[in-house]
């Protein structure tokens, strides 16, 4: 009796999502926010759990919700797996923040990086919080220049221009202040 073998799938049986996954590439290609959060959280996980090699984290990102990117970086530092991040496009406010704490950090040469100021979030009746509000967003700066400071080479005064207006460099400005370790 002839023994059965695995009949490999052709190109078009194979689900994109599924290769990638397997090869340990992770997307960031949407706004920082809770439902993106989750999968890519999920996702860094369960790779941790098979196994720890590199896992690649392409980001293409406006930014976004601050809670939600500080669990992503969170969950970056906790895992095993060194994580490798790749700026495609445009990695912008919340998503800037997480492209700096990848063990390597990347970037193709025509992207750009950008930091700024934090949103004041106040909605609603909430005009008697907002003394309350500004103390928890200048708490919130400084774990955000701590960040800032810890990942890359930027001055205080680059910082303090992220802080007061927009912060945009282009790749060759990232390799120079240390926000990415190489072009590609």
């Amino acid at each position: 009796m002839r023994k059965k073998t695995k009949k490999r799938k052709t190109p078009a049986e194979i689900k994109v999502g599924d290769l990638l996954l397997k090869n340990r590439k992770l997307f960031l290609y949407d706004e920082v926010e809770p439902e993106n959060i989750e999968k890519l959280v999920k996702g860094l996980f369960a790779l941790d759990l098979l196994n720890h090699k590199p896992i690649y984290l392409y980001i293409n990102s406006p930014g976004g919700e601050v809670a939600d990117g500080f669990s992503l970086i969170n969950t970056i530092k906790l895992i095993k797996s060194p994580v490798y991040t790749i700026i495609t496009g445009e990695a912008c406010s919340m998503a800037g923040l997480i492209s700096i704490v990848g063990k390597r950090r990347y970037m193709i040469e025509n992207t750009f990086w950008m930091a700024h100021d934090l949103s004041g979030g106040i909605h609603g009746d909430y005009s008697g919080k907002v003394e309350y509000r500004a103390k928890y967003l200048g708490k919130l700066w400084k774990v955000i220049e701590n960040h800032l400071t810890m990942h890359t080479k930027l001055s205080i005064k680059e910082i303090e221009l992220a802080r007061n207006g927009e912060l945009w460099l282009n790749s060759q400005e990232c390799l120079s202040k240390g926000v990415v370790d190489k072009i590609i």
